[in-house]
């Protein structure tokens, strides 16, 4: 891999580039042999590092966001914060703190005392999300997801020319309407978005909000005792207070869109339908498209998984691998909620670590939809032909394989779901094809469509898991043979303009909402060798093979001591690019970049690297810090064939 950690791994600016500008050529797409910034260099015995700020990884400068083991006294925890003058700005949760450090103060040395504490679960900077689509450009009739007879609809505007129509491919859709007539239970689902806001005064969602069953409205009391003033329809996590619709400006209509999607008000005469009419909206504002910060997101889950979300939504990303909400995320399953997350715009395969110079605006994998958790579901995008999604308004102006923005990865983005011209609620009158509608493209459309779908399945069966509805969605996906292939990725990967064929998604297919209510549960994520729950043991020596995009990682498993030294040689196929990684003890997915790894504060997880220039031949040697299980990784990049690998004591 070209431009790997340490002067290989520089950042690209933000994971949802704004969709509103005109399509870039080759968004996101690597050049021909990798992406190619700085040396190409190997990386051994320390912690491999990123250059903080240098793209998308963005944190709040002197921030932390502190967990405390549950439990832990709250004097003492506020005693170890005045120690650090650490002043306390918000408290999302009873074990949680948003920390501000003194002007000057050392990042890194707070979270490592933090850490020190028995009391402390984890410590990191407040790091900064980003939306996964951004609004751009009324009616049943324009809904060709839920609904696609081939008929025309407008596209979204990409800055190319307003009102340009195209039509679909018949059925190339989630198949809505069969799905709400074979409903035969109307259970009402709670879906949480997290996101900008959702306009509450909508005309087409204000009966479709969740309303909180244990407050009584503007009598300034916390009826429920959950901490929460006024939580009637949710809370805004940015401002503190009781409403949680959008501040101005067009991409602040984000998550109003997004809650359209799931459950725009049906059969009201006015404006559009979400997929799921049984659905109710939690509205949890995180704050403006540009301060969508970790503190507030997580302090967001926790709400959502204890105030009754059956469902969250998180169209939003970023590069950085973060505890907290790994954490928080898999705790909300343990409380019985399902996330359902958006793959990412980059136009990159997520099973492959990808930070371009700063002037891309893509990267891969994408957090929180790459994390390794079962009550996980990633959602990649397509389009009305049942295509991997592209702007619609690029055709024919540009090869298609330059307007490709949907990531996706075999083994990281479980569905696909359309993301492609989808008209929804914006705020009101924010909108300029329709006054209160437009059109979006992004990641972050097709994710509340599969939540949308997932409240759907809940409502026909409301005793399922959150790995019940998992499955449920992915085994009843529809498999067209054009989701085999990736036009995007030609003039990237040195074999021109020609369409690859592979396996692209776990289930390589595109939700379909009625056949998921017939609910079949079977499991539809086995693990797999290539993330580090499903690591082989290795003694010395292992053989294997692995063909991008169907398999890109192998990952190995030893036990090391400390002090010892060790060498790791991988003898990978000739005229092929592979690379090796070594992952401390306690790693937890494939990637794991955390804030330590971008040389800002902390450890991070990634001790050792090799990749040089386009060999598939690496060696690395590194001293084990500690006494564990590491974790070996041998990793294609857009290569295939046959490789061996050892290890031995140096």
């Amino acid at each position: 891999m070209r431009a790997r950690i340490a002067a290989c791994l520089a950042l690209a600016t933000l994971l949802a580039a704004p969709i509103l500008a005109a399509p870039q050529p080759a968004i996101g797409a690597p050049p021909v042999g990798g992406p190619s910034v700085g040396a190409h260099t190997s990386i051994s015995t320390e912690a491999a590092k990123l250059p903080w700020n240098s793209g998308g990884a963005r944190v709040v400068p002197g921030r932390l966001v502190v967990v405390w083991r549950h439990g832990a006294p709250d004097a003492a925890a506020r005693s170890l914060s005045a120690d650090l003058g650490a002043t306390t700005t918000s408290a999302p949760s009873s074990d949680i703190d948003v920390v501000q450090l003194p002007a000057g103060s050392s990042e890194a040395a707070a979270i490592r005392r933090y850490e020190r504490s028995p009391l402390v679960r984890s410590a990191e900077p407040d790091r900064v999300a980003s939306l996964l689509a951004l609004p751009n450009d009324t009616h049943f009739d324009q809904q060709w997801a839920l609904n696609n007879t081939g008929q025309s609809h407008i596209e979204t505007n990409q800055g190319l020319g307003t009102g340009k129509k195209r039509g679909g491919t018949p059925d190339a859709d989630v198949d809505g309407p069969e799905a709400w007539a074979a409903q035969t239970l109307h259970n009402p689902t709670v879906v949480a978005v997290l996101d900008t806001g959702v306009d509450i005064k909508h005309p087409d969602l204000q009966n479709s909000l969740w309303t909180n069953p244990g407050e009584t409205p503007a009598n300034g009391v916390d009826d429920d005792g959950n901490g929460f003033v006024d939580d009637v329809h949710g809370w805004d996590f940015g401002d503190h207070d009781k409403n949680p619709s959008p501040s101005d400006g067009v991409e602040n209509s984000h998550g109003t869109h997004v809650a359209g999607i799931v459950a725009a008000e049906q059969d009201n005469s006015t404006g559009v339908s979400g997929v799921c009419p049984d659905c109710q909206i939690m509205a949890l504002r995180m704050g403006s498209a540009s301060g969508l910060t970790l503190g507030r997101e997580v302090a967001a889950i926790h709400y959502a998984a204890n105030n009754g979300a059956d469902v969250i939504n998180l169209s939003i990303g970023s590069p950085v691998w973060s505890k907290a909400e790994r954490t928080a995320i898999q705790q909300a399953g343990r409380k019985g909620v399902l996330v359902v997350a958006a793959a990412g715009n980059a136009g990159e395969d997520n099973d492959i670590a990808y930070y371009p110079d700063p002037k891309h605006q893509a990267w891969a994998p994408s957090y929180p939809a790459s994390y390794s958790l079962s009550n996980i579901l990633s959602v990649a995008a397509s389009n009305d032909h049942d295509q991997y999604a592209y702007f619609s308004q690029c055709r024919g102006i540009l090869p298609i394989w330059k307007c490709g923005f949907s990531s996706f990865g075999h083994d990281s983005v479980d569905v696909a779901a359309p993301g492609v011209d989808l008209l929804s609620t914006v705020k009101a009158g924010a909108g300029k094809t329709y006054r209160d509608y437009e059109f979006f493209d992004g990641t972050s459309m097709a994710s509340p469509l599969a939540a949308g779908i997932a409240g759907l399945v809940l409502a026909e069966n409301p005793s399922d898991t959150p790995v019940q509805v998992k499955n449920a969605v992915m085994n009843s996906v529809d498999h067209p043979n054009s989701l085999k292939l990736f036009t995007m990725w030609g003039g990237q990967t040195g074999v021109g303009k020609k369409a690859l064929t592979g396996h692209f998604t776990r289930t390589q297919g595109r939700v379909n909402a009625a056949s998921a209510i017939a609910n079949d549960t079977n499991s539809a994520t086995h693990e797999t060798d290539g993330n580090i729950d499903g690591a082989r043991s290795i003694d010395t020596r292992r053989a294997g093979r692995l063909s991008w995009p169907s398999d890109d990682n192998d990952v190995y498993k030893r036990r090391l001591v400390k002090g010892h030294r060790y060498s790791v040689t991988l003898d990978g196929p000739r005229g092929q690019d592979f690379d090796l990684w070594i992952w401390s003890p306690g790693t937890k997915d494939i990637w794991q970049f955390t804030s330590g790894c971008f040389s800002r504060s902390g450890p991070c997880p990634a001790i050792a690297s090799a990749s040089a220039g386009t060999s598939a031949d690496e060696h690395t040697a590194f001293r084990a810090h500690r006494t564990g299980i590491f974790y070996i990784q041998v990793n294609n990049w857009y290569s295939h064939g046959k490789y061996t690998l050892r290890i031995k004591k140096a």
